[in-house]
């Protein structure tokens, strides 16, 4: 049987721990990120304050001649800077960071008209470096001009593509005399690795402790599990180990008394029942004497069927009450040499029941009480049925012996109760066969002490399948 590890309480609680620690993860990633992006477009807008306004009050200190000329001189990293006679925004400062950079800008500029426009554009990125452009050996140090225009150097043609956001600034210097500036902010960065770093460490470390808290109450419940499926096998002296978490062990204390009394009373019904059965004997041996003296042979047929009948029932009942309370140790058996070893025994004393064994099936079982079962089926069979068939095989996880009759079947509303005891459905069957109406209990009864069930069902077009299904 293949267990699904997420159908258990461990697999579970992992699954959801671990659930919830991503889902918390990824809403404070989200925040975090928000508000990096945040900061970082802050600082960026807040630098280009910086510089603009830098550049713009030298450019007002210098005379109109000369401003051109310092424009040039100035290499700034994302920024590029002309002058004009008119302004290349004149439509207001509308909105997004060159409205936040404008209004900056203003700020440190009082009385200066100051435009703003901001798009959204997809430019080379700057920080793709092909195998090139390395800086030289450290004992060939560049020119300061060498290395400055390749720090500025525009990206190669093939660098990757990105998409930032390019705010145009006009910025009036004096009459006549407009700073146009053109400047790239820088687009979104990639999540930091320690962070993801830090999210999968914590995921396992998470996974792992609830595994173990898990374990630690999942283990003291599979044995309570175990304890239960044996007190319902009819097993008497059973008791599940107390241990785990205070609740747990409250379970584990309230199961084992309960099993205690349980005991307690199944045991002394099976002892009087076993008591009463043998107590009846003695009567019923002493009716049977006296109707060997009795001198009309049709009354002392009568008297002695009745005797029989009672021995029978008396017989039966003490099966019944010794069903799954054997003291027989488990052995592995094959199911099917016990098939066809009792059909044979069976056909030796005229029960017409063939076997259908050829296969080997190794089980875990009681073989006495296994036989009991089978032969209790195979003599229904015989009794009204006229015959059956006793197949032993494999269906999945459980091993099956089947004995089907091709007799007239049972009323589909009888078929739950005819493992009741002392139930017959006679009226279905043949009502000319006697019998104590115990013989399905008793072979219910032994399935079940095994953990298996027997399955009654009819047969089409007539006939009924009667199966004891036990663990394989």
């Amino acid at each position: 049987m293949t267990l699904n590890p997420f159908n258990t309480l461990t697999g579970r609680m992992v699954l959801v721990t671990i659930g919830a620690v991503l889902l918390s993860y990824g809403i404070a990633f989200a925040i975090y990120a928000n508000e990096r992006g945040a900061a970082l477009r802050r600082a960026a807008e807040q630098s280009v304050v910086e510089r603009v306004a830098f550049t713009a009050e030298r450019l007002r200190d210098t005379t109109a001649a000369d401003r051109r000329a310092l424009v040039e001189s100035v290499r700034d990293y994302a920024i590029r800077y002309d002058i004009d006679e008119t302004p290349r925004v004149s439509d207001g400062i509308g909105g997004g960071a060159g409205a936040r950079i404008a209004r900056g800008v203003a700020e440190r500029l009082p009385n200066t008209q100051v435009w703003a426009q901001t798009r959204t554009v997809e430019t080379r990125s700057r920080r793709f470096r092909m195998r090139d452009d390395r800086p030289p050996p450290l004992d060939q140090p560049p020119s300061a001009p060498a290395e400055r225009d390749r720090r500025f150097a525009p990206p190669p043609d093939d660098a990757p593509r990105v998409r930032t956001t390019e705010v145009r600034l006009s910025v009036e210097l004096s009459e006549g005399s407009w700073l146009n500036v053109r400047a790239h902010l820088p687009g979104p960065r990639p999540a930091p690795l320690s962070v993801l770093a830090a999210a999968i460490v914590s995921v396992i470390v998470v996974g792992v402790g609830a595994a173990l808290v898990s374990r630690q109450i999942g283990r003291p419940l599979a044995q309570l599990t175990e304890a239960a499926r044996a007190l319902g096998s009819g097993q008497t002296n059973v008791t599940a180990p107390v241990s785990g978490p205070d609740d747990v062990r409250r379970a584990s204390s309230a199961f084992n008394t309960m099993a205690e009394r349980l005991g307690h009373q199944l045991n002394r019904q099976r002892q009087m029942l076993w008591a009463l059965s043998h107590d009846l004997r003695t009567p019923i041996t002493a009716i049977r004497l006296r109707a060997e003296l009795i001198e009309d042979d049709a009354e002392r047929q009568r008297l002695l069927a009745s005797v029989q009948e009672m021995e029978t029932l008396t017989e039966q009942a003490l099966a019944l009450a010794r069903a799954g309370a054997s003291e027989e140790a488990r052995v592995v058996v094959d199911l099917a040499e016990i098939a066809r070893t009792l059909c044979g025994e069976l056909q030796d004393i005229g029960i017409a029941v063939s076997a259908d064994a050829p296969t080997a099936l190794m089980v875990e079982c009681r073989p006495s009480e296994i036989a009991r079962a089978a032969r209790n089926l195979a003599e229904n069979a015989a009794k009204y049925g006229g015959g059956g068939l006793m197949r032993v095989y494999r269906d999945g996880a459980h091993a099956v012996i089947e004995v089907s009759d091709d007799g007239p079947g049972v009323a589909p509303e009888l078929l739950q109760q005819l493992t009741a005891p002392f139930f017959r459905a006679d009226s279905a069957r043949s009502s000319t066969i006697n019998g104590a109406g115990l013989g399905l209990a008793i072979a219910q009864a032994i399935a079940e002490a095994h953990g298996g069930r027997l399955t009654l069902e009819n047969r089409t077009p007539h006939g009924l399948s009667a199966k004891l299904i036990l663990p394989a």
